[in-house]
């Protein structure tokens, strides 16, 4: 009985281990993407292609802008919640030119 419970704790242990696959790591289920997003240009569907931008921070992104257009990539990380996001996806973001983002085919 002492085999079977040690089995199954170290299994439990394990387990974590063995759950990494490489698709683990898309917890968006976005795909990948290229070029670059203008966040002063950008329409709340074209925000949403980024990983981790859903409908409530892309509206937050474009009420933001709205009230006063970014002068730098970095003021968006003051908007609650998108720090993170601007660190990962810094070399898609832009706040001149045009937004050339698109998801990559696999």
């Amino acid at each position: 009985m002492h085999r079977a419970i040690f089995a199954l704790a170290l299994s439990l242990l394990a387990a974590p281990a063995f759950a990494q696959t490489p698709a683990a790591h898309k917890r968006h289920g976005k795909p990948p993407v290229q070029g670059v997003l203008n966040l002063n240009r950008a329409s709340t569907a074209e925000l949403q292609l980024l990983p981790g931008i859903g409908k409530g921070r892309a509206e937050a992104i474009v009420e933001q802008r709205n009230k006063h257009p970014f002068t730098s990539v970095d003021e968006v990380a003051h908007i609650r919640g998108l720090k993170g996001i601007v660190r990962r996806q810094h070399a898609h973001l832009v706040v001149q030119g045009d937004t050339t983002l698109k998801p990559t085919s696999p």
